[in-house]
């Protein structure tokens, strides 16, 4: 499995080494001494992104910020590493695994962990409304969609199937964008999907979940951003940036901002304030909390996905640390 994951991460980045158009090479710095224009990528509609643009936080931090489409973790480190994206939006694992690999990668920012009992789940795993399955053991043989191969949502659910007595490699992985997996579920193309409740849209009585692979994981930071090292030595925007989100996710914890937040998050993604306002969420965690990276990094040595323990303390500059 880390030989397939590492070397499709490899891929990505040729490829996008020999096609990006030379992304902005300036390290983020700003001409005339305006904003440094910074592009980051994006799944579509983050909440803290729809905030900190409409609040102006991130012009606040001294920065102009485009956002740049990705389907995952791999390709968001693929394009960083390419030049075109400064800043990856991604879960832990691939930060943690390209990092171990020896791909020159910081980790600038947290942004989201999982909701842990006894909050109410934010991650499910998907069936149709009229499905049969009900539990783990109903899922051996079948196809569940995740985002990305060997990305979070795989290694989650691999361990809840494995914690419940069912082999994953019996289990056939298909990856399939967000925004096509309640489709493929509905439609019978695979059994289940895995993602987050947030990401159901309006579509979520479609569906519903029989587990949240995430709850017995412990914390994990399913969303992080990463930049190259490069672009954290020649100036400061990636402490701008870091310090844009924490300011951002400030706000977002006020609940005299959460209505506001859901409107302007249903203004982007065109799914009703309300809809989006009763979905349960992850939790924001825009700093970097070691303790949790390396518990993370345990488990990828325990399920295989890397060799050996890895030293973490060169991914996380001290400016993003809790």
């Amino acid at each position: 499995m880390r030989t397939r994951r590492m070397g499709a991460l490899t891929a990505l980045v040729t490829v996008l080494l020999s096609t990006a158009c030379g992304g902005d090479d300036s390290g983020g710095t700003a001409s005339g001494g305006g904003p440094a224009k910074v592009s980051v990528t994006t799944f579509g509609c983050e909440i803290w992104n729809t905030w900190a643009t409409a609040k102006g936080l991130f012009a606040k931090h001294g920065l102009e910020v485009e956002f740049v489409k990705s389907t995952g973790g791999s390709s968001a480190i693929a394009a960083v590493l390419s030049g075109a994206a400064d800043f990856g939006y991604v879960n832990g694992f691939t930060a943690i695994n390209a990092y171990n690999t020896g791909f020159p990668i910081q980790m600038v920012s947290g942004a989201n962990v999982n909701a842990l009992p006894p909050a109410e789940p934010a991650q499910g795993v998907f069936v149709a409304k009229d499905s049969p399955i009900k539990t783990a053991g109903d899922l051996a043989g079948k196809k569940i969609a995740v985002n990305e191969i060997n990305g979070i949502n795989q290694i989650a659910t691999s361990s809840w199937l494995s914690a419940n007595g069912v082999d994953p490699a019996s289990v056939s992985f298909v990856a399939l964008p967000y925004a096509e997996q309640v489709t493929a579920v509905v439609n019978g193309n695979v059994a289940a999907a895995q993602m987050g409740h947030q990401l159901l849209g309006a579509r979520g009585s479609e569906v519903h979940s029989i587990a949240d692979p995430f709850a017995a994981a412990g914390r994990l930071y399913i969303a992080t951003y990463v930049t190259s090292k490069d672009f954290v030595a020649k100036s400061d925007a990636a402490k701008k940036f870091h310090e844009a989100i924490k300011e951002t996710m400030a706000q977002l914890g006020d609940p005299a901002n959460t209505k506001e937040s859901f409107t302007l998050l249903s203004d982007c993604n065109k799914v009703p304030a309300e809809t989006l306002e009763k979905q349960p969420q992850n939790a924001l965690a825009p700093d970097v909390e070691m303790a949790t990276l390396n518990d993370m990094a345990k488990k990828m040595v325990d399920l295989k996905l890397i060799p050996k323990q890895p030293d973490l303390e060169p991914l996380v500059p001290d400016f993003a640390r809790s």
